[in-house]
C-alpha cells in the first residue's frame, strides 16, 4: 500500500514537470508568431555565378489565416546559404515541411540544375513529391503574378500542374522524384513543364522588386490590376542536367497519349470534306499503350502500340440533327487523320528528343535492364542508333 502511494507520488511530480516544461516553451518549440511556411521556391540565375532565391511564405497569425508574401534574396552561392539569409534578414524560421513547388527561371537551366536540387535531395523536411516546373522567363516573376485562385499564386500554379491536367494530357507532370531518377539513370534524362505567364496577363500585373532583399505581400497588386494566367502546355527536355530543346504543345499531348498516365484528352483533327477544310475536336480514351525496346539485328527499336476509342464533340462546321445526335460514331477518314495526327507528332517528339541526346522514352534505360550487352556495344551511341516503330489504332466509341 505504501509503495502505490509513493508511485503515485512521483508520477504527479512527473506530470507537473511535464506541464512546466510545455507551458514555458522549454521543449524547444519554435514560437508560431516566428515561423514561416515556405510554400514555393523560385530559382533564378544571379550575376557572377550566383542564385537568386525567391520564397514565397505563409506567416501564421493568431486569430486568423495569416499573411502571404514573397522574399527574395539575391547573389546566393546556394540554396542553403540563402534559407539561412531568409531567416537572418526577417526573424522568420523559414521551414520546408509544406514546400511543394520549385520553380526554375528559364536561364538557371543553362547549367546543371541539380547544383541547387540536390539542396531539396538532402534535406530531410522536403517531401522528394515536391512539384518541379520551369519557368519561360524567371520564377521569380511567376511567384510574384497575381492569383485567381486565393491569395497564393503557388496555389494556381498547382492547379496548372495538377495530376488531373497529366491524366488529360494538357501537361507533362513531373516531382523532384521522379525528375531526380531520370537525371541519375543510364541516360541521364528527364523533362519538366515549361510555366507561361500569358502576356496579356503581364500587361495587366506582373513583376516583383528589384531590391536584393524585397518583401512583398500577396495585397501589394491592387484588386483591379486582374488576375495572372498560366500555361503549361509545352516541355522542356534534359540531358546531364541541362536544357536539351522544348516540345510543342502538340508534341507534348503526343508524349502524354504515348508515355505518361494520360487517360483521356482532347485533340483537334483537320479534314477536306466536299472541297472544304473542316476540323473536328475529338475526345479521344486511351484504352490500351505500351512501349517496348527490342534488338533488330544489332539497331535498338522502340515500339509504340496505342489503342483508343474517339468520339466527336465538336467540329467547326455545322452538323445535321443525325450527325449530332450520332456524335459517339465518327467517320473512319476521320480516325485514319487522328491516327495519321498521333503518329507524326509522336515521330516528331522521339526525333526531338534523340537529337539534343535526351533519352525521353527511357531507350537506355530499357537496354540496360534486357539489352545489356546490345547497350554494351552501342555505348554512347545507343540512343542516337535507336528507330522507332508506331502502331497506332483509334475506334470509334461506338
Amino acid at each position: 500500500m505504501k509503495t502505490n502511494k509513493i508511485g503515485m507520488r512521483i508520477f504527479l511530480l512527473i506530470a507537473a514537470f511535464l506541464l512546466l516544461l510545455f507551458f514555458s516553451n522549454d521543449f524547444g518549440l519554435i514560437d508560431i508568431q516566428k515561423t514561416s511556411i515556405i510554400t514555393a521556391i523560385g530559382i533564378d540565375a544571379g550575376e557572377e555565378g550566383g542564385m537568386d532565391i525567391t520564397a514565397q511564405i505563409a506567416v501564421p497569425e493568431a486569430g486568423n489565416s495569416g499573411k502571404a508574401g514573397n522574399v527574395s534574396v539575391k547573389g546566393a552561392r546556394t540554396v542553403g546559404e540563402a534559407i539561412s539569409l531568409l531567416n537572418l534578414k526577417t526573424g522568420w524560421y523559414p521551414t520546408l515541411v509544406h514546400c511543394r513547388l520549385i520553380l526554375l527561371g528559364e536561364a538557371a537551366t543553362k547549367t546543371d540544375v541539380f547544383r541547387s536540387l540536390d539542396y531539396f535531395l538532402r534535406s530531410q523536411f522536403v517531401e522528394d513529391s515536391c512539384l518541379v516546373a520551369v519557368c519561360a522567363e524567371r520564377a521569380e516573376d511567376a511567384l510574384g503574378a497575381q492569383s485567381p485562385v486565393g491569395d497564393m499564386t503557388y496555389a494556381a500554379i498547382e492547379k496548372v500542374l495538377s495530376s488531373e491536367a497529366q491524366k488529360t494530357g494538357l501537361v507533362s507532370v513531373n516531382n523532384l522524384r521522379e525528375f531526380s531518377k531520370g537525371y541519375y539513370s543510364v541516360g541521364k534524362s528527364s523533362f519538366l513543364p515549361v510555366l507561361t505567364l500569358k502576356k496579356d496577363a503581364q500587361a495587366e500585373g506582373g513583376g516583383s522588386s528589384s531590391a536584393n532583399e524585397s518583401q512583398s505581400g500577396s495585397s501589394a497588386k491592387s484588386a483591379s490590376a486582374g488576375s495572372d494566367l498560366f500555361d503549361a502546355s509545352s516541355t522542356m527536355l534534359f540531358f546531364r542536367g541541362r536544357q536539351a530543346d522544348v516540345l510543342s504543345a502538340e508534341e507534348t499531348l503526343a508524349f502524354n497519349l504515348a508515355y505518361t498516365a494520360t487517360d483521356f484528352a482532347y485533340g483537334n483533327v483537320s479534314v477536306s470534306e466536299n472541297g472544304e477544310n473542316v476540323t473536328y475536336n475529338l475526345k479521344i480514351k486511351i484504352t490500351k499503350k505500351s512501349e517496348k525496346v527490342s534488338d533488330e539485328k544489332g539497331v535498338p527499336v522502340l515500339r509504340f502500340s496505342i489503342r483508343a476509342r474517339a468520339q466527336i464533340a465538336d467540329a467547326s462546321d455545322a452538323g445535321s440533327a443525325q450527325e449530332v445526335a450520332q456524335s459517339s460514331v465518327v467517320p473512319a477518314f476521320v480516325l485514319q487523320a487522328a491516327q495519321d495526327r498521333l503518329r507524326l507528332q509522336l515521330d516528331a517528339a522521339f526525333k526531338k528528343a534523340q537529337n539534343c541526346g535526351c533519352d525521353l522514352f527511357g531507350v537506355c534505360q530499357s537496354l540496360q535492364r534486357f539489352q545489356p550487352r546490345l547497350l554494351q556495344t552501342l555505348g554512347e551511341n545507343a540512343l542516337s542508333a535507336a528507330k522507332a516503330s508506331f502502331d497506332i489504332r483509334f475506334d470509334t466509341l461506338h
